[in-house]
């Protein structure tokens, strides 16, 4: 007997239906997207998050937790992280 598949567009779709869930996705994605920029700020810096610490002035496990949960992270300290990189942060509402 063959089984039909169901596309992924409906499961997501069906996921996605409640207002809850949607928000958490949409939290989750901010998250994700927050998480690959702050990589990126120090992979284009060439520095490890060792080096990273010792440009801020902390520890390398106060950098993970930064980087573990990006969203958590007050904007001055994303500032302070940005400009250890070699960057600006630059906060715009779309």
């Amino acid at each position: 007997m063959k089984v039909k598949g169901i596309p992924w567009s409906e499961v997501r779709a069906q996921a996605l239906s409640s207002p809850g869930a949607q928000a958490a996705y949409e939290a989750a994605k901010q998250e994700e997207e927050l998480y690959e920029l702050i990589q990126s700020m120090k992979n284009r810096a060439g520095i490890n998050s060792s080096q990273l610490a010792e440009r801020l002035g902390i520890t390398p496990p106060a950098v993970a937790k930064v980087e573990k949960k990006p969203m958590k992270a007050s904007v001055a300290t994303l500032e302070r992280y940005a400009a250890a990189c070699g960057v600006n942060l630059k906060i715009s509402i779309v």
